[in-house]
């Protein structure tokens, strides 16, 4: 181990100081550039190589301050004709009579000749001059990016971040297939080396990283590539890599080098989120091939040398450093069951709040893939720990039966992290993550099928009896009693009492009781996560319609009319829409083995008089 460690610290070493210190290359503006030039583009089809191709300029696009120009070019080599322009291209230095014109940045998806984008290097350049890029600051932990919250509002369970936009407020972004295929230039989307990722894992993984600007492509076994011995020169055409999760399972974003002068370089010519601010580990990268398509083409890669880290992630370009790599934050899944013990696989992730949930997802389900694989006749229990300075760790649970498993395994584990990490009061910082998974064979499932009252009518001080017929998946069905306390001072009238899993009950509480389920803060969120019901359960609950106002993070239920007028009144922008018509009285659970579906509704007499 001590060994590894030092010629890996020795290849860094080398990539860094042995490299020659590039000059500054001569560069050319679009206003300079005229139709029919030939124009020479920089990448690599294969290994580490830097190979060149021919293309011509087509002509120049103007655009505004914000969109900034794109200059349109078509590629002549026989080689780029065959394969198209590739994702992974991004970032390919273009050069025009020895002058960097830019960088290869975008396409069009079904184009009927090999045409392409070129972002102008003098846009790229400006990148360097953000405020907050420099190295000192970028050796710290790779802290949260990613797209501000948008479209739909962000949810886990019943649980709702307030002031977002509704569903259908905010058109969703095209994808860049679709916008290309429209006659819109797109920029290429970046093909995400998946190394270590089992096949069946793949599809899941193409459905929550597209969604994002990413194509999830094989990337061959985790740990099949040692340090080299004489790493690459890193020099504009070169491929580089954006790690996003390494460990157990290695994803990384396959781009090309676009400029470097001493340690600093540019890559991409496009934006990764255009999160401004980030410190994202960069690695080299070994190209496997270019794989062909009719839609769009795309480089087989994978990742190598960690050598630096990305402090900029702006509309033009990604910035960064070559040097110390940042810290990333530590992720462990455990599997159980099966009969085969437990396992720990152990891997270290990016923050960013658009992708770090879906890597701890990723994690989590190839963890339960290499262990054994899972299907539809499984049940599967799963549970995270997210640990936060300054807050108790919050532990989150859950059991997952369904047809379409891996999917809704996915949702459980990933909920809670999107939720979090969207929260638009502050910014989430974990110290680690622990996700713990158990398998068993079979369908552990129940349905709710009936109920009963014991009992015509109660008084108050009493508890309601109820009788419940629940039916086990191809099963038999078995009768228990649940009861729920009437509290002293309960008047006298018809309340309601309700029966059903988990996520239902939830639902219904949410949709009266808002308040509980829209935290103003992050902290309150954090706080009322901590009492998330499970879906192992069948609940009792006695309700009454009453007045409930939640303020401060704190729940005021059943208040007299004056107390409500007075903590109503005057109310702040996190307060909206915080205003309950219900209020629970009593709560019991019974533990199930499986997961508990269903819902009923009973009403129940509370009488001074009776028996």
């Amino acid at each position: 181990m001590v060994r590894s460690v030092r010629v890996a610290a020795i290849a860094l070493l080398w990539l860094v100081v042995s490299a020659p210190a590039w000059a500054r290359v001569p560069t050319l503006d679009p206003d300079a550039l005229q139709a029919g030039q030939k124009a020479v583009v920089k990448t690599v089809f294969q290994g580490e190589r830097i190979e060149d191709f021919e293309a011509e300029i087509v002509g120049v696009l103007h655009g505004g301050r914000v969109d900034g120009d794109i200059i349109v070019a078509r590629a002549t080599s026989e080689r780029v004709t065959k394969t198209g322009i590739a994702q992974g291209m991004s970032g390919s230095p273009v050069y025009v009579d020895g002058h960097l014109v830019g960088a290869l940045s975008g396409a069009w998806a079904f184009s009927r000749e090999p045409l392409f984008v070129i972002t102008p290097i003098r846009e790229m350049l400006a990148v360097l001059d953000q405020p907050g890029g420099d190295e000192d600051d970028a050796a710290g932990t790779a802290g949260p990016a990613g797209l501000e919250p948008r479209g739909a509002p962000i949810q886990f369970g019943a649980f709702e971040w307030p002031g977002l936009p509704e569903e259908g407020e905010t058109a969703p972004a095209l994808p860049s297939t679709v916008a290309a295929a429209m006659g819109q230039p797109a920029r290429l989307a970046v093909p995400v080396a998946c190394v270590g990722l089992d096949p069946a894992a793949l599809s899941h993984a193409r459905q929550l990283l597209e969604p994002l600007g990413f194509t999830a492509v094989p990337g061959g076994r985790s740990g099949s590539s040692a340090t080299p011995a004489a790493p690459p020169v890193l020099e504009p055409g070169s491929a580089v890599a954006v790690e996003l999760l390494r460990g157990d399972l290695r994803l990384a974003a396959i781009g090309t080098i676009t400029w470097r002068d001493g340690d600093r370089v540019l890559i991409f010519g496009h934006p990764f989120f255009q999160s401004g601010r980030v410190r994202l580990p960069l690695a080299s990268a070994s190209v496997t091939t270019i794989v062909a398509s009719d839609v769009i083409s795309f480089k087989l890669a994978m990742p190598g040398t960690p050598f630096g880290v990305a402090t900029q992630d702006r509309r033009a370009a990604v910035a960064g450093f070559m040097g110390r790599s940042p810290r990333l934050m530590p992720v462990s899944v455990t599997v159980a069951g099966g009969g085969r013990g437990s396992r720990t696989y152990r891997f270290e992730s990016i923050e960013d709040r658009a992708l770090a949930p879906q890597l701890v997802g990723l994690a989590a389900l190839n963890s339960l893939l290499e262990s054994g694989g899972v299907g539809s006749g499984q049940t599967v229990r799963w549970s995270v720990e997210l640990f936060r300075r300054g807050a108790p760790p919050l532990a989150l649970s859950d059991v997952v039966v369904s047809e379409t498993l891996p999917g809704e395994l996915l949702s459980g584990v990933t909920g809670p992290l999107r939720f979090l990490f969207n929260s638009p009061f502050a910014r989430l910082e974990l110290d680690s993550v622990r996700v713990r998974l158990e398998s068993r064979p079979g369908r552990e499932l129940w349905t709710l099928r009936s109920a009963h009252l014991l009992d015509a009518a109660v008084r108050p001080g009493e508890h309601v009896r109820v009788r419940c017929e629940v039916e086990r998946w191809r099963g038999g069905r078995e009768t228990l009693t649940l009861s729920v306390r009437v509290p002293e001072e309960a008047p006298e009238g018809r309340y309601v009492l309700w029966l059903g899993g988990g996520s239902e009950l939830s639902r219904h509480e949410a949709q009266r009781l808002p308040g509980r389920y829209r935290p103003a803060s992050l902290d309150e969120a954090w706080t009322r996560l901590a009492g998330f019901r499970t879906s192992d359960r069948l609940y009792a609950a006695l309700l009454a319609r009453a007045p409930e106002v939640t303020r401060g993070g704190r729940d005021y239920p059943e208040l007299p009319t004056s107390a409500l007028a007075l903590l109503a009144g005057g109310q702040t922008a996190e307060d909206v829409n915080r205003r309950g018509s219900e209020t629970m009285l009593d709560e019991t659970r019974r533990p199930f083995d499986g997961q508990v579906r269903g819902e009923l509704q009973l009403e129940v007499n509370v009488d001074l008089e009776a028996p």
